[in-house]
């Protein structure tokens, strides 16, 4: 009970303490009504605090009710303002800076077990022979069956030099087996693949925004140029979801002249403030392409809106997630690694468009003005403008200057993928013949291998129209409906099935190719997986055309 006692007293604490925090920071409502607000909020989440704990049918635990409400209090706000306690705060950390103490792998669910995906090239994982397909069962002598991959994630990372023990089952093997792996410090990269894609091309892939991004860019321009001549760059930023924004503006500084401004924030406590490049750039005259898609987010945006605004790079792709939004991380109690993150201000690019979507509130009445801009700004009827005055829009994220439309993985090679065939196979393949490392490439021999695999493992899948027709046949019968109406929906279901029969055929050089880098990332790691996969890349294939192309290149940028 002592527990509950001590948070009644922080509760009424904060009723008496709030009105003179706030005293100095808001302006805009009436003060009289503002405070009278807070007062009633935070006397009502006493009172119910008080009533529920005293009259519930359960005992409640105190803790976990009252940061029930934080949690449902910042869930009315955005996705991003959030309550992160001791387990939060290690993610923050590799988020920030990329590096934690760990075996170095990457986990994932296949068929029901937590499997082995990928190890890191020189980590601990793969110093002690672990292989992609291998089946964690315990973890210090804890079975993981019953915990999800976070949980399973935290066990296996740990304080540097601490050891680990494993228990493995390995596909082909029997009998278990067990390692005592010491914790390293694992480094996750930025640019985790660069390369030429075409002569004096440069490409650099670009995950994450950690603190080192700018200077892994920087390294990879290094190293390229020691092989051969850059005469244009690709920085593919698909599916980059963002981080730091200091890694951000160090990124452009690569690109832009020093002292460029490149993005502004604007909140209304947080106040206005201007980030400029600071350090001299590389390859300032260089041609350079961008690669968005819809996973390309927050510092992500900056770095293509900001190069796109300043006619510094053409942007390629799909349009991009818009996360505008900065967010802060303030203490909360430092003893526990307790902390609040919360969204301060908006990114602002050199043209002066916001890259957040308008729809970001989870619940607009809580703000005055409806939680918008002051002044409403059409996207539609008022263009921003480049360096070089071309039109660009606020339509929330990054529009490409060149759409790419893809392809979209087929119903059948999406469910083979799903079902874990593709990785199962590889990883079979990859222990009764090593020698295929020799070959890379798929023969008709093994795929036809794979299509025995897929049938020896009753490989079925369901498209949505099928289950459609299925309920509807099953619902005619319960209603009695007329013989004829039931066999027309047999009939339709009877034509999908035989165009399933025929979908493994029709869909052979996706499977293959599939395949292919399912294959080359078991036998020589992803750095490989993604060489090869650029070699039917459409986007890739997109830059380059316009890039290699330098009056295209200049027109889409309005140089002179």
């Amino acid at each position: 009970m002592k527990k509950q006692y001590i948070l009644l007293s922080i509760i009424t604490f904060l009723i008496l303490l709030v009105p003179f925090v706030y005293q100095t920071n808001y302006l805009q409502a009436d003060e009289t009504d503002y405070y009278s607000k807070i007062r009633k909020g935070l006397k009502y989440f006493q009172k119910v605090y008080d009533r529920v704990q005293s009259h519930y049918v359960e005992e409640i635990d105190p803790y976990e009710f009252v940061k029930s409400g934080i949690d449902g209090m910042l869930g009315r706000l955005d996705p991003y303002t959030v309550f992160i306690e001791e387990e939060g705060e290690a993610r923050l950390q590799i988020i920030t800076t990329g590096k934690y103490g760990g075996l170095g792998m990457e986990i994932g669910n296949r068929n029901e077990q937590v499997t082995i995906i990928s190890p890191m090239d020189n980590s601990p994982a793969q110093k002690a022979g672990i292989l992609a397909g291998d089946i964690i069962e315990e973890i210090n002598g804890v079975n993981v069956n019953r915990l999800s991959l976070e949980q399973i994630s935290q066990k296996l990372r740990g304080p540097i030099g601490s050891e680990v023990k494993i228990t493995l089952k390995r596909p082909g093997y029997s009998g278990d087996i067990l390692m005592n792996i010491k914790r390293a410090e694992i480094i996750i990269e930025d640019v985790n693949y660069a390369g030429f894609v075409s002569p004096g091309v440069a490409y650099i892939r670009l995950i994450s925004f950690t603190d080192k991004a700018g200077s892994e860019v920087r390294e990879a321009i290094s190293s390229l140029e020691k092989e051969n001549k850059i005469d244009a760059v690709i920085l593919d930023l698909r599916g980059n979801s963002g981080g730091l924004l200091e890694a951000a503006v160090e990124v452009l500084g690569v690109f832009l002249p020093k002292g460029t401004i490149v993005v502004k924030t604007k909140g209304f406590r947080d106040g206005e403030h201007t980030f400029e490049t600071h350090t001299d750039p590389m390859l300032l005259q260089t041609p350079l392409a961008v690669l968005v898609d819809n996973g390309s987010a927050s510092a992500s945006e900056i770095v293509a809106g900001a190069l796109q605004d300043l006619d510094r790079a053409i942007i390629v792709g799909s349009g991009t997630f818009g996360k505008g939004l900065v967010q802060k991380v303030y203490n909360i109690d430092k003893n526990s690694n307790t902390k609040i993150k919360i969204t301060t201000a908006k990114y602002y690019i050199p043209s002066g468009r916001c890259v957040q979507k308008q729809d970001y509130t989870r619940n607009k009445s809580l703000f005055y003005h409806n939680g918008g801009d002051s002044v409403a700004h059409d996207p539609k009827q008022n263009p921003y403008f480049t360096l070089n005055r071309r039109s660009v829009f606020e339509n929330g994220g990054i529009t490409p200057d060149r759409f790419v439309s893809r392809d979209e993985m087929s119903f059948v090679v999406a469910e083979l993928w799903r079902q874990s065939l593709f990785f199962n196979f590889a990883v079979d393949y990859h222990q009764k013949h090593p020698e295929w490392i020799n070959d890379l490439e798929i023969s008709d021999q093994i795929y036809q291998q794979f299509m025995s695999y897929v049938q020896e493992n009753n490989f079925e899948y369901h498209i949505e129209s099928e289950n459609e027709l299925i309920g509807f046949i099953e619902t005619a019968r319960d209603a009695n409906l007329p013989g004829s109406i039931i066999a027309s929906g047999q009939s339709l279901l009877d034509q999908l099935q035989v165009q399933k029969a025929t979908d493994l055929l029709q869909h052979k050089d996706e499977i293959e190719e599939t395949l292919l880098l399912e294959m080359v990332e078991k036998f020589m790691g992803n750095h490989e997986r993604i060489h090869y996969s650029l070699k039917n890349d459409e986007d890739v294939h997109e830059a380059l055309e316009v890039i290699q192309n330098q009056t295209e290149y200049k027109k889409i940028l309005a140089m002179k």
